[in-house]
């Protein structure tokens, strides 16, 4: 009876606590898609599902761009969201929040079998249970949560995170049976052979799990058995040889690896410079958050460019090295200690070091923050918690920590209801941000378009004209400025013009620069950019000639150019000169033969 009842009270807790998450998301839900979501989401054909048959389901398998395994079990959920509610981002995004809340329980359970290994709190399952509620408390509702939550696409990392998490509640509870009886071993194949492939068929950063289990081995469960056992010697030989396999490929492969920073505005070096500074902020952001900190852009962080420019490099480096140091001198006298640091940065193994990713993403840190978040497990199992005056202070420092962190939370989710309030308040968090910058400024544009009010164009060229000031390689906001000159029936400045043709023929290729030619092909087609026949041929002419522009760069713009010539023109000749100029200069890229076909 007492089981019962202590089950029926966990139920009830835990339900409550899920109400509280959706309470203080509810308003984000019904703000829009924004920034990746478009090209992964909303332009993606195989999302766009009718029905269910094996050709439709294969289409969506496929249809993924993002990743070299395109993540399919993402992409499926995405086409299920639009099957049941066409485009409709509420629906898109409740469904994030629902997997955020089985993440939510999944960290309940596998803190539970964590804490277990130390044997701290032996005979007191009411005080496990709490502190496990408490961790996942701070875990879900912490503010960095939000756009791996309210920003559609990154469901793909709560949704890998999903399954490593079950493998890694599977793979713990099989490995802390004295006894491995069928149940352990099921469990274990299930871990490893089922979910394992489905998070990184959800994303890549799946593959994480392996060293989350080689921390788990390392430390709790070598700290709970008192020895290496036969599987954890045997998983960690295998670990290393598989790292230094890996090491040699990359070294033998750095060309390829270095070909990756041709597009980037920054280099290996400082890249690796970089991100020690970057990870100390991410825990800045988790353990004391504010909402200045926060934002769907970091492109303002600045880049180091050697280990005293600026000075807090080498300290940030020497920072992560002493926490390593600390991680190994505590694996004995206070593991959890040293898991939670040793979690948080194998976390950040993959995505925060030599690869060729953009810098800085908070939901990066979906996972990872658990590692920080468990660091307040040791003083909450502490003896003096058997002190009434320290359980007290304790007590009203966990409630104060989970109410602020929900309510900077609540506020970042009612930042996401509208587009117009998003933008608005990043761009004046991140004056430095390029994108917030004209993002703000392109959602002003879109207002303007429908209500007419003129103080909108002159905010969103104010803006335009900041993120121009800032990066002398962007020029989105130029063709932005364009753009605006028409809708308010003005002529196209001369000067606004001639700077983006020269950014287009001088300036460094930039991977969203294929998204300039083509909004100005699509824009000049739809009569939304009012540039002459002669001005749009030079701007296209300008990018061809781009000597930093890849071959399959100049593939996509020529493609983009026939388009404009074909369908906004109905110059058929051109395009047809267009397009067998592409496939003389790409003889291997079948895009534009087609398009040519389709010409013919």
């Amino acid at each position: 009876m007492k089981t019962l009842q202590a089950l029926s009270l966990r139920v009830v807790v835990a339900a409550l606590f899920l109400f509280v998450l959706f309470l203080v998301y509810r308003q984000g839900l019904n703000g829009g898609f924004f920034f990746d979501d478009a090209v992964n989401i909303l332009a993606s054909e195989g999302v766009k599902v009718s029905g269910i048959s094996a050709e439709a389901l294969r289409n969506v398998w496929n249809s993924g761009i993002a990743g070299p395994l395109g993540r399919p079990i993402s992409m499926l959920t995405f086409a299920a969201n639009y099957y049941f509610g066409a485009f409709n981002p509420y629906w898109f995004k409740l469904t994030n929040l629902f997997i955020h809340s089985v993440n939510a329980v999944l960290v309940y359970c596998l803190c539970l079998l964590l804490i277990k290994t130390t044997r701290a709190m032996p005979g007191d399952a009411t005080r496990l249970h709490v502190l496990a509620l408490i961790i996942a408390a701070l875990w879900a509702l912490n503010p960095i949560q939000v756009t791996s939550v309210l920003y559609v696409v990154q469901r793909m990392t709560s949704l890998s995170s999903m399954f490593v998490l079950i493998a890694l509640v599977l793979h713990v509870w099989a490995r802390q049976e004295q006894d491995w009886g069928r149940s352990a071993l099921a469990c274990l194949a299930m871990a490893w052979a089922v979910c394992l492939p489905l998070a990184m068929l959800s994303k890549e950063t799946g593959i994480l799990f392996v060293l989350y289990v080689a921390v788990y081995e390392a430390i709790l469960h070598r700290y709970l058995t008192g020895r290496f056992d036969r599987f954890a010697r045997l998983y960690l030989l295998l670990l290393g040889l598989a790292s230094a396999v890996l090491v040699l490929y990359l070294w033998l492969g750095q060309a390829n690896l270095l070909r990756g920073y041709e597009t980037r505005t920054f280099t290996l070096a400082e890249r690796v410079l970089t991100e020690p500074r970057i990870v100390w902020e991410y825990v800045m952001m988790i353990s004391l958050p504010s909402l200045p900190r926060f934002g769907v852009y970091h492109d303002d962080f600045v880049i180091s460019s050697g280990l005293l420019q600026p000075p807090e490099t080498l300290l940030a480096i020497g920072g992560l090295v002493a926490s390593v140091a600390v991680s190994w001198l505590l694996r004995i006298k206070a593991p959890i200690i040293s898991f939670g640091i040793a979690w948080f940065l194998v976390g950040h193994s993959l995505e925060s070091t030599i690869f060729p990713l953009e810098l800085m993403h908070e939901h990066r840190n979906y996972l990872p923050s658990l590692g920080i978040v468990i660091l307040i497990a040791p003083v909450l199992m502490s003896e003096k918690m058997k002190m009434p005056a320290f359980r007290l202070a304790m007590g009203c420092c966990v409630a104060g920590f989970v109410t602020y962190f929900a309510l900077i939370t609540h506020l970042r989710a009612n930042m996401y209801e509208n587009e117009y309030k998003r933008t608005q308040i990043e761009a004046e968090y991140h004056p430095d941000s390029v994108r917030a910058q004209y993002d703000a400024g392109a959602v002003l544009v879109n207002m303007y378009n429908r209500d007419r009010v003129p103080i909108l164009a002159s905010m969103a060229d104010r803006h335009f004209e900041r993120a121009n000031s800032l990066d002398g390689t962007y020029k989105l906001a130029l063709v932005g400025r364009l753009q605006l000159d028409c809708i308010t029936e003005n002529s196209a400045r001369p000067e606004v013009y001639e700077e983006l043709k020269d950014r287009i023929a001088h300036g460094k290729w930039m991977p969203n620069d294929r998204t300039v030619m083509h909004a100005i092909a699509d824009m000049s087609n739809a009569g939304t950019l009012c540039l002459s026949r002669e001005q749009v041929d030079a701007l296209f002419s300008s990018a061809l000639g781009n000597v930093s522009a890849s071959v399959e760069d100049r593939t996509v713009v020529y493609s983009d150019y026939a388009s404009y010539l074909w369908i906004g023109q109905n110059d058929y000749g051109a395009a047809r000169s267009v397009l067998e100029a592409s496939v003389a200069a790409d003889q291997g890229n079948v895009l534009n033969r087609l398009n040519l076909l389709q010409l013919l």
